[in-house]
């Protein structure tokens, strides 16, 4: 999972030769593929370096360096994305498949990572129980992991450094009982759990719109909604104990929220074109388009759903998604659609036109 800070950081990049490497790659089955499609790349990329008369190219060698690592190709997610230059080098592990492609230029191409980021389709999912805790990012396509050892605890006895089961039952003059007393004692306990949970995962959930879909027993759903500070969790819930549920069997329980997601979107987009009959507010010349996402005046971009197979076109992409990315502009994709196009925020500015 990619934060701000690391997309801002390729982002920022410029004036050095800059090489950008993505691949899609295998989660199971021959890794030895994945391997093999970024050699293929680096080769490419060597020929382009060699053509264009620079160098000094011992800026590759993290890429290169790659190529003799089996245990990384091995633990592989949809895609890979590589960005080199001489001050700085940064992997990015994709969730959606991206097409293969490298570029050298005095930037990066973050197209990759700006659509995963700004991905409509996409879900985190939180799984708590006494004994494990879990995080996970959600897309259409699959289910992947996400590394929180450091940031949360294991589990609630950790985390409070006691053993509730131990203090369940109490002496006192008529013998054992389960007191009140204990009771409040215990909900506090799994309130301070789930705050220690809510805070750790705070550098991972801050700036970040994507609905958090909780999985855990009806208790903790309440209690974590209403304590935490991250204010996009989904209302739909995975409802009971799946600490034994793999990912690819959460992804499935998924699948509700997903056709929501996604009818909600479709239907919130095919409103807007419907409701404006004489496309006024609907540009699909892209002089016209990239003019009026100069004066601010696009609301929504849509994209084809096979935008990133037209390589002639990868810069022109590039430069739209991050100014999307830079003013929070919305972009969605369709499958009715076969070019760029944009629905503006008031009718379609035609440069020249007073």
């Amino acid at each position: 999972m990619i934060n701000k800070e690391r997309i801002n950081k390729v982002l920022d990049h410029k004036n050095s030769t800059a090489v950008s490497i993505i691949i899609p790659t295998k989660v199971i089955g021959d890794y030895e593929v994945n391997r093999i499609r970024w050699k293929n790349e680096i080769s490419e990329v060597q020929d382009k370096l060699e053509k264009q008369g620079i160098e000094k190219t011992s800026f590759l060698k993290p890429a290169i360096d790659l190529l003799e690592d089996p245990k990384f190709w091995a633990n592989q997610s949809s895609g890979l994305a590589g960005y080199f230059s001489e001050d700085f080098n940064e992997i990015v592990h994709l969730i959606e498949e991206p097409q293969s492609l490298n570029v050298v230029s005095d930037t990066f191409i973050a197209t990759p990572i700006l659509l995963s980021k700004i991905n409509k389709q996409r879900l985190f999912l939180l799984t708590i129980s006494q004994n494990k805790v879990r995080f996970f990012e959600a897309v259409s396509s699959g289910i992947f992991p996400v590394k929180i050892d450091d940031l949360v605890p294991a589990d609630m006895d950790t985390a409070l450094n006691l053993d509730i089961q131990k203090e369940t039952l109490h002496p006192t003059s008529q013998g054992l009982t389960n007191t009140s007393h204990f009771k409040d004692k215990s909900k506090i306990r799994l309130e301070q759990y789930l705050k220690m949970i809510d805070d750790g995962l705070w550098p991972v959930l801050e700036g970040e719109k994507v609905p958090l879909v909780l999985a855990a027993v009806e208790e903790y759903h309440s209690l974590y909604r209403e304590l935490s500070r991250y204010k996009h969790i989904s209302p739909h819930m995975l409802m009971g104990n799946t600490d034994t549920m793999s990912p690819a069997e959460l992804r499935l329980q998924l699948e509700p929220v997903f056709k929501d997601l996604s009818s909600k979107e479709h239907n919130l987009i095919s409103d807007k074109l419907n409701q404006d009959f004489e496309n006024k507010n609907v540009v699909k010349n892209e002089d016209d388009l990239l003019f009026n996402l100069e004066i601010d005046n696009i609301e929504t971009i849509i994209l084809p759903s096979n935008t990133e197979e037209d390589k002639a076109n990868t810069l022109q992409l590039e430069k739209v998604l991050r100014t999307c990315y830079s003013r929070n502009i919305d972009v969605t994709i369709r499958d009715d659609f076969d070019s760029l196009a944009a629905i503006t925020r008031s009718e379609v500015v035609v440069q020249g036109i007073s």
